[in-house]
């Protein structure tokens, strides 16, 4: 019978609909990726690229994704909760006035690295730059109106909402990169982007009547925005340092990163969204409970398939035009050592999915001590590489592992605040 009840439940109808998408996304990242290696290999441009795009990246974890999730969700369930009919101009308003204040933050940061990295392809990086700025504000624009779809319970439409982003992507990406090269590239990813604005978010602003959602910068909790991506902020990090050198490291690095997201997002990241909405609504520890188990599988399960098969599965994914043999082995390298530390983001990910369930103002000061002391891990164990001067890809496991095992400790004390604080 429970067995029977389980596969009725909402909550696995839910994860279904998200994880097939994910897996969806998944084959068209099979296919982006390897497009992505024939044309660039390891090359120093692409290397220089992906130090810009970290840097842009890095800034749009404090206003896309897991983040802005971790402060909206709550609220805009609770609002569905309680109102059958919502208004989103006022959204619409503040959304349109924090793009243009991105863009112009975004295009400061970037333009300060073209100038460190000092190329000879300084236009066609400042060309880029300006294309990753209008992404990132865009992707903040739909990530707000994806927020409320998930709030409404809408997983099956916000599902088909980022599997045609990335359909797109795939679609364009050949005939851009072949004839456009790095500016195809780019160009590709921001059609997939703009497309979820023009299909998703235009047609849910026409939504005149009803309730109208109050949205200001006060809702954007700085606290909330670093720990509701501290595995992406961990990552960024860590791909930085390993192209702090011009180098090429940071090449290796991506691809290997590329694969550990898919366990990250397909699985532990849907069951914590899935977790974040029932908690708002109500406490579940045996989801919770559920949760981390899975996470545990999952980590362990990636540790050992990428030991014995992580050579094969490099070359199988990577290995053609402009990747090498010499490439797979150092991508092959970079994978099973990172790997370890993705098992505690795993963890860490789950655990601190209900303390985002609390009250924003009465858990204020513990959000904004447990972010100090995260931000703190990153900054010491960025010093902490530095100081030792090791090759690129030993810094880069010192600061992704130290801040990994500092992030599982502070989600397990978010829990038991949560356990103690939630009534």
């Amino acid at each position: 019978m429970k067995i029977r009840n389980l596969l009725k439940s909402s909550s696995l109808k839910d994860f279904s609909s998200l994880f097939f998408s994910n897996i969806l996304q998944k084959i068209f990242g099979l296919i982006r990726e390897p497009v992505i290696a024939f044309f660039f290999g390891s090359s120093l441009l692409y290397a220089n690229y992906l130090l810009l795009r970290t840097v842009a990246d890095f800034f749009s974890q404090f206003t896309v994704g897991n983040a802005l999730k971790a402060n909206l969700l709550p609220k805009f369930t609770k609002f569905f909760e309680q109102h059958k009919s919502i208004s989103l101009k006022k959204v619409f308003s503040f959304s349109k006035r924090t793009m243009l204040l991105l863009f112009v933050l975004s295009q400061l940061f970037q333009f300060s690295i073209i100038l460190y990295l000092d190329t000879e392809h300084t236009l066609l990086l400042s060309l880029l730059s300006i294309l990753l700025s209008v992404s990132i504000c865009f992707n903040f624009l739909n990530t707000i109106y994806l927020t409320i779809m998930q709030a409404e319970g809408k997983f099956f439409d916000f599902s088909i909402a980022t599997s045609l982003n990335s359909f797109l992507v795939v679609v364009f990406i050949y005939p851009l990169t072949l004839f456009f090269n790095l500016f195809g590239l780019v160009v590709s990813r921001l059609i997939g982007i703009i497309s979820i604005t023009i299909a998703y978010v235009i047609p849910m602003n026409k939504k005149k009547d009803g309730f109208e959602i109050e949205l200001s910068s006060k809702d954007l909790n700085i606290a909330t925005l670093v720990l509701g991506n501290f595995a992406n902020i961990i990552i960024l990090s860590s791909r930085f340092v390993s192209g702090a050198d011009g180098g090429v490291s940071i090449a290796y690095f991506t691809y290997s990163v590329f694969i550990l997201n898919a366990l990250l997002t397909a699985v532990v990241g849907n069951i914590s969204t899935i977790l974040l909405r029932k908690v708002s609504i109500k406490k579940n520890n045996m989801f919770m409970m559920y949760s981390v188990l899975i996470s545990i599988l999952m980590g362990v399960f990636l540790v050992l398939g990428l030991e014995f098969f992580g050579y094969d599965l490099i070359k199988l994914i990577f290995m053609r035009g402009e990747f090498n043999i010499n490439d797979v082995q150092n991508t092959t390298n970079f994978i099973q050592s990172l790997s370890y530390s993705f098992v505690l983001i795993f963890i860490a990910t789950s655990l601190f999915q209900p303390f985002f369930s609390l009250n924003m103002e009465s858990s204020k000061k513990v959000r904004k001590n447990i972010s100090l002391i995260f931000i703190s891990s990153i900054v010491i164990s960025f010093f902490i590489s530095l100081i030792l001067k090791f090759d690129m890809q030993t810094e880069s496991l010192i600061m992704i592992s130290f801040s990994s095992i500092v992030s599982v400790i502070l989600s397990i004390y978010s829990y038991i605040y949560y356990l103690k604080n939630n009534n």
